[in-house]
């Protein structure tokens, strides 16, 4: 995942266009913890390389992808990025105003949050696969799942400071049928 982000950005920078294809990719997402958070920490810290080599000379990267390739690949790596920093420190201070009862999060702070939750929810809901009861299972586990993020995000973060050219393997499992 990390190298093709890499390479379709390249690929858009020389002018050529990239597409996905049809057939699903099938592989089994990690099951430890451990796994997934080598894993997700490893992306993030592509995302960011991939991201901060783009924003080196922001105007050469709009010249050469165009001002819609630039943006969408800020609305897309730069979201992510954003939200994997964004998500822990949210979680907590959402958690903190819910539990102490001098602190609040106001009406647009639960909003936001009331709204964030649905979004995420609503879009694991709605991820493609035979599922069984994962919609009931990813409504209730996706406020765990978010600030897990930022602990990857953390990481890679670190990694990437501090071991720029080490890249975690983790295994991959191909799905049962």
């Amino acid at each position: 995942m990390t190298e093709d982000a890499d390479l379709g950005l390249r690929l858009a920078r020389r002018g050529a266009r990239v597409a996905m294809i049809a057939p699903p990719t099938l592989e089994a997402p990690p099951e430890q913890m451990g796994v997934w958070l080598a894993r997700r920490s490893r992306w993030l810290k592509a995302f960011l390389q991939t991201w901060l080599v783009l924003m080196r000379t922001p105007t050469a990267s709009i010249r050469e992808m165009g001002l819609a390739g630039f943006v969408s690949m800020q609305l897309t790596l730069g979201a992510a990025i954003l939200s994997a920093i964004l998500h822990g420190p949210w979680a907590l201070w959402c958690l903190l105003c819910l539990c102490l009862p001098d602190l609040s999060l106001g009406q647009l702070g639960t909003g936001v949050m009331v709204v964030s939750y649905l979004a995420g929810v609503a879009a694991g809901v709605a991820a493609p696969g035979h599922w069984g009861e994962r919609p009931l299972i990813v409504a209730l586990t996706a406020p765990l799942y978010w600030p897990l993020q930022s602990v990857a995000m953390a990481r890679a973060l670190y990694g990437l400071c501090h071991a720029p050219h080490f890249w975690a393997k983790t295994p991959h499992g191909v799905p049962s049928p």
